[in-house]
């Protein structure tokens, strides 16, 4: 039955449940990966990637991929098939940075309808990589983490929140 808006899941095992969501985080992964990675390849052609922001999406995707390889392997599946759909994103990532490097000029007059369509653009991916970031936390993460952690997966979320906002308030007055 529902209550309050979630599925009960019966009692017994729920190794299918803990597979889905290792799956669904994988899929979060690289959905959120593509706009990313577009981002990541306008932001070096502008000079914007900074070791902090570097630092940020390494603590934002290695405890999702970490959490989603573990379920993963609890459930059976090979280690070369879990590197193989790791290896896979971090492919297309790379290429996509690639291309979104190649793609964006490297300079761009003020005012120019380049830099609307860059603008525009880098407005675009950041909203599809919030949304599908936010998307799979709340639909796989957060659901997962309540069932292992309990009320605590509450304060470490926001934990992590606020640790992802320091370092990027740290970037801003020190980094440059």
């Amino acid at each position: 039955g529902l209550v309050g808006g979630v599925t009960e899941e019966p009692s017994g095992d729920h190794g299918e449940t803990d597979g889905n969501v290792a799956l669904s985080m994988w899929l979060g992964l690289l959905l959120d990966g593509i706009p990313e990675a577009l981002m990541l390849g306008f932001m070096t052609n502008e000079g914007a990637i900074t070791w902090e922001f570097l630092l940020a999406i390494f603590i934002a995707n290695f405890p999702e991929a970490f959490a989603g390889s573990s379920l993963l392997r609890s459930q059976g599946m090979s280690v070369r098939r879990i590197l193989f759909m790791w290896v896979t994103i971090l492919v297309l990532t790379g290429v996509l940075s690639m291309v979104g490097s190649l793609i964006l000029p490297d300079v761009v007059a003020r005012g120019s309808i380049e830099e609307k369509v860059r603008d525009t653009s880098t407005a675009v991916l950041e909203g599809l990589t919030g949304g599908a970031m936010l998307a799979m936390i709340a639909t796989a993460m957060l659901p997962e983490a309540l069932k292992g952690a309990g009320q605590l997966s509450g304060i470490l979320f926001v934990s992590g929140f606020v640790l992802s906002v320091f370092i990027n308030a740290f970037g801003a007055r020190y980094g440059g």
